[in-house]
């Protein structure tokens, strides 16, 4: 059975959907990451916060944390008299999209908003499935049908949250703490990949010493600026290559000067050469 350490490591998941229930009594500070999946999680109890794309917000107990595929992010939770407990389910971009379940996560990337704090009352019956998810996979094996069991499970909660969440604007508007000007760079990289995203270029756009520009980037999201675009850049074409686009297109529509460049960072980054990617 794999661990959470082996997804958190590989950042790959390789079937519809893993649910964890973790509890964790030391402090915790993992080093800034992505998923090529994306995650719901519900915290249950501790004293935690949870960085995502430059936002981090203190969290609290029954609130959801939409974290999407590719977002970098990080949670840091503190030792005290509470164990950090939480519920996460690991959804992959193909199951959501089969079945029209990707709501809740375009909701958060269009509200720039990653936390959901819904009413008691929601908050209770969106639980109650989660728990249901983690009853029916623990006998799973030993009832009828059980792996479509869980399937349904699944099936039931998405649809509840996603309803949820479109209902709850105001739901979707804990405090978080940021840095405007690194949201507007992290804005404008992610919808510029294809063009000249140079320091000096960001810096002057921006208004900025590049030095002074890199080193609040840098605190704010735990990357230095070009390991960001680097990276953004080789996911989405990764993306795109999947999607059946010819590799040496994918090289061009993501901003990269030639082949060899984009076809070693890719290899660095993914392990893997961009001929070598199944569609």
């Amino acid at each position: 059975m794999n661990r959470l350490e082996d997804y958190e490591q590989k950042g790959y998941l390789n079937e519809d959907f893993r649910l964890f229930h973790i509890s964790d009594k030391n402090s915790i500070d993992v080093p800034y990451h992505y998923h090529d999946f994306h995650k719901i999680i519900l915290i249950l109890s501790g004293d935690v916060k949870y960085i995502i794309e430059g936002r981090e917000y203190q969290l609290m107990p029954f609130d959801f944390v939409l974290v999407n595929r590719f977002s970098i992010h990080k949670p840091i939770a503190t030792a005290g008299k509470e164990n950090y407990e939480r519920m996460i389910l690991y959804l992959s971009d193909d199951f959501l999209s089969k079945y029209g379940l990707l709501d809740c996560f375009n909701k958060a990337k269009e509200l720039e908003s990653f936390v959901v704090r819904f009413p008691g009352d929601v908050s209770a019956t969106i639980f109650n499935e989660f728990k249901l998810i983690e009853e029916d996979i623990r006998r799973q094996d030993e009832e009828y049908a059980g792996e479509l069991s869980v399937r349904l499970d699944v099936l039931n909660f998405l649809i509840s949250f996603n309803k949820a969440c479109i209902k709850e604007d105001f739901g979707f508007k804990p405090e978080a703490r940021y840095n405007r000007k690194v949201i507007d760079i992290i804005a404008y990289i992610t919808d510029n990949l294809n063009k000249d995203l140079s320091i000096d270029y960001l810096a002057d756009s921006f208004y900025m010493s590049k030095y002074h520009m890199m080193r609040i980037f840098k605190n704010e999201t735990g990357y230095s600026i070009h390991q960001y675009i680097s990276e953004k850049r080789i996911l989405k074409a990764r993306s795109l290559i999947i999607a059946g686009m010819p590799a040496t297109s994918a090289c061009i529509e993501c901003g990269f000067k030639d082949y060899s460049s984009f076809s070693r960072a890719f290899k660095n980054q993914l392990g893997v050469l961009p001929s070598e990617v199944k569609i």
